[in-house]
């Protein structure tokens, strides 16, 4: 018989068992109160950001904590969508034509690489540019997420 996974608590579950100030927390941990608001509401947080977190709320309310006790959502495991932007002129040149080609990426390196033999079908395009979407965009009906769970990740219960 398998043996069930015991689920690790979020930080609003401990929140509701040990009430925090939300800026409070944040300034313990040396962040901005954005960032703590974020993991709170299971939005992703960087990984080193989710451990100043958990360190400071385990000083906070007395308890030893880590980040394998706490659920918190970590861009790491996450690729972010990003858009590469292919050029014929230099960024604000008249005449320029432009081609865009979109990558999920862990970042900036990994969307060149990804976008690599995209770009070799077009060598008239020779100026690049990425940028990183974490907010995902919309056309018309369809909307684009900012992110997606990277492979082997647990996609994170709600």
């Amino acid at each position: 018989m398998m043996e069930e996974r015991k689920k690790k608590p979020t930080l609003e579950q401990i929140r509701t068992l040990h009430f925090f100030d939300i800026p409070t927390l944040a300034t313990l941990a040396g962040l901005e109160t954005r960032t703590v608001y974020h993991a709170l509401l299971r939005q992703p947080v960087f990984q080193r950001d989710a451990e100043k977190i958990v360190a400071a709320l385990a000083r906070h309310i007395g308890l030893e904590l880590s980040l394998e006790q706490v659920d918190i959502v970590v861009w790491e495991e996450y690729q972010v969508l990003w858009t590469i932007r292919a050029s014929s002129n230099a960024p604000g040149e008249e005449g320029s034509t432009d081609a865009y080609h979109f990558v999920y990426a862990r970042d900036q390196q990994h969307a060149r690489t990804l976008a690599r033999k995209w770009l070799e079908q077009v060598p008239h395009l020779s100026h690049h540019s990425y940028t990183a979407c974490p907010n995902g965009f919309q056309i018309g009906c369809i909307s684009i997420p900012g992110y997606i769970q990277k492979e082997g990740c647990l996609l994170p219960i709600e």
